[in-house]
C-alpha cells in the first residue's frame, strides 16, 4: 500500500473477522502509527458467530481501540435477493463497514485481503469466463460507487501471503480464531484453496507466484484501457438517468469490439450498484448484437438488464417503458383543433410535456432551417382549413413524400423510419380533414406538396420549451 496516500490524523476503519489475515493488518497498521477503528461483522451463518464478535471486542480492547460491530441474518438476505451467500455477505458486510467509515469520517475502509486471495480471485474469474477486468485480479485501492463514492477501500497487506500473516500472528503471539466455514468445500473459493490450486501446483510448483505476476502485469493494460474507456465514455454517453444509461448509437457500434464491451461493462457495474462478476459470455454477447446489422432491437442481459437498439440511441437499461422519450414528442391529449385567429393565422397549440406546434402563414415560400425535420411547409390551399393535432388510430394511411403519391399504412411508415415502438403511440400527427398531413419529424404528404403553382404557404414547427 502507497503509505502517500494515507494520512496519520485521520481514522481508518479497519475490517476485522478474528483470522490471521485481519489481525496481520490491524497489527501492522497500528504498528504504522494509523488511528483505527476496529469493525466487525457477524453474518449469522453460525449459531456460535456471536462468540467471534466477543473475541475481536476482546481484541480492540488490548489494543485501546474503538470497537464496532453489527449482525446481519446473510442467509436470508441472499435469499430474498437470490444473491449466492458469499456475495451477500460480501454486500452486507461493505455495508456495514462504509456506513462506519462515513460515521466517523474515515479516510478508508482497510480489509485483510493477501495474495492468495488475489490468487483465488483471479483463478476464479478465469473460470467463470471473465475479460482482463477480471483476470486482473484485485487492487490495493479502489472505489466502490455502490458502497460509497468518496471513501476508498484499501487491501495494506495484499502483497503478503497467508502463511506471511499466520507467522506475523505467531512472532507476536496473536491469538487468531479461524472461522470453521474457511474450511468448507460447500463455497466455490474454498473448493479453488483447497483442491484445484494444489492440483495445479503439482504441474508447477510455483503456480501461485506465477499467476500471480501475471495479474501484476495486467493490471498495467487494464489501467490503460481504463482511461480510453473513461474518456470514450464521456464523449458518447447521452444520458445517466435511475435505471438507465443512454448512449449515442452510431459512433458506439463503430468502435472495436473490445472498447464496446468495457464500455457495457462499465454500464451494467454502474446500474448494478457494485456487482462486478460479469462474465466476459455476458459483455461479448452484447458487443456482436451492438454491431449486427439484424433486425433485432433489444436483447436481455442479466439481472433484470435490457440492451435497446433505437435510431439515434443505444440503451442499457432495467425497464424499457421508463426510458426518457427525449427528442420524440408525445401527446397527452387525443385530439387538438387547430383554430385560426381573427386574422386568420393559425394558433400555436401546445401539447404533451412542454411541446408547441407553432404555425406561420405567408404568400412566399419561407426558407427553413437546413437538416430541421420538425419543420415543414405546405400548400395553404390544398391543405384547407380543417386541421388537427391528435394520434394515430388503426388502419390509418399516409402519401410520403418521394413515393409518387403512393400510400403506406403509417404503422408501417413508422416502422420504416425507425421510430422507437415505445413512442408511437403517442406520436402527434397533422390532419387536414381524414388525411395524414405530417409526421413531426420525417416527410410531409404528397397530398399537400409545394408546387410551382403554389400562391400561398402555411409552415410548422414542432418544439419542445425550455424554461
Amino acid at each position: 500500500m502507497n503509505k502517500n496516500l494515507l494520512t496519520p490524523k485521520t481514522p481508518i476503519i479497519i475490517g476485522v473477522s478474528g483470522g490471521a489475515d485481519s489481525l496481520c493488518l490491524l497489527g501492522t497498521l497500528h504498528e504504522a502509527g494509523y488511528p483505527l477503528i476496529i469493525a466487525h461483522f457477524d453474518h449469522q451463518l453460525r449459531l456460535d458467530s456471536a462468540e467471534d464478535a466477543q473475541f475481536v471486542r476482546e481484541i480492540a480492547e488490548q489494543y485501546k481501540l474503538p470497537f464496532v460491530t453489527e449482525s446481519g441474518d446473510v442467509a436470508a438476505y441472499a435469499k430474498k435477493h437470490k444473491e449466492s451467500i458469499e456475495e451477500a455477505a460480501r454486500n452486507l458486510r461493505y455495508k456495514f463497514l462504509f456506513e462506519q467509515a462515513r460515521k466517523h469520517k474515515a479516510q478508508a475502509v482497510a480489509v485483510g485481503h493477501t495474495a492468495d486471495d488475489q490468487v483465488e480471485t483471479v483463478l476464479m474469474h478465469f473460470l467463470r469466463g471473465a475479460g482482463l477486468s477480471g483476470l486482473k485480479g484485485i487492487e490495493e485501492r479502489i472505489i466502490l460507487p455502490h458502497f460509497d463514492l468518496n471513501i476508498p477501500l484499501i487491501r495494506p497487506i495484499l502483497h503478503l501471503w497467508r502463511a506471511e500473516t499466520v507467522a506475523y500472528c505467531e512472532a507476536h503471539n496473536l491469538d487468531y480464531h479461524e472461522d470453521p466455514s474457511n474450511a468448507s468445500d460447500e463455497f466455490f473459493r474454498n473448493r479453488l484453496r483447497h483442491n484445484l490450486i494444489p492440483e495445479l501446483s503439482k504441474y508447477n510448483p510455483r503456480f501461485s507466484e506465477t499467476l500471480l505476476r501475471t495479474s501484476h502485469a495486467l493490471q498495467g493494460d487494464y489501467a490503460l484501457i481504463s482511461e480510453l474507456t473513461r474518456s470514450t465514455w464521456q464523449k458518447i454517453t447521452l444520458a445517466e438517468g435511475e435505471g438507465y444509461i443512454s448512449f449515442q448509437f452510431e459512433p458506439f457500434s463503430k468502435l472495436s469490439p473490445a472498447l464496446i464491451r468495457n464500455l457495457i461493462k462499465r454500464g451494467m457495474e454502474k446500474l448494478l450498484r457494485g456487482q462486478s462478476d460479469i462474465s466476459f459470455f455476458s459483455l461479448d454477447r452484447a458487443a456482436r448484437f451492438i454491431v449486427s446489422s439484424d433486425s433485432a432491437q433489444r436483447i436481455d442481459l442479466v439481472s433484470g438488464l435490457t440492451l435497446l437498439k433505437e435510431r439515434d440511441a443505444l440503451h442499457l437499461t432495467f425497464d424499457v417503458s421508463k426510458l426518457p422519450l427525449g427528442d420524440y414528442p408525445q401527446m397527452d391529449e387525443g385530439e387538438i383543433p387547430i383554430k385560426s385567429k381573427p386574422d386568420r393565422s393559425l394558433r400555436s397549440v401546445r401539447f404533451g410535456d412542454g411541446w408547441v406546434l407553432r404555425a406561420t402563414r405567408s404568400s412566399t415560400a419561407p426558407k427553413l432551417k437546413k437538416g430541421n425535420p420538425f419543420q415543414v411547409t405546405f400548400d395553404a390551399e390544398a391543405l384547407g382549413q380543417n386541421l388537427t393535432l391528435r394520434t394515430r388510430r388503426a388502419g390509418e394511411r399516409i402519401r410520403p413524400l418521394g413515393m409518387s403519391g403512393k400510400s403506406m399504412k403509417v404503422k408501417d411508415f413508422m416502422i420504416n423510419v425507425k421510430l422507437p415502438k415505445r413512442a408511437r403511440e403517442n406520436y402527434p400527427i397533422l390532419y387536414a380533414g381524414d388525411d395524414v398531413a405530417w409526421i413531426p419529424g420525417y416527410q410531409p404528404s404528397y397530398l399537400f406538396r409545394v408546387v410551382a403553382e403554389s400562391k400561398s404557404f402555411i409552415s410548422f414547427e414542432v418544439v419542445e420549451l425550455t424554461e
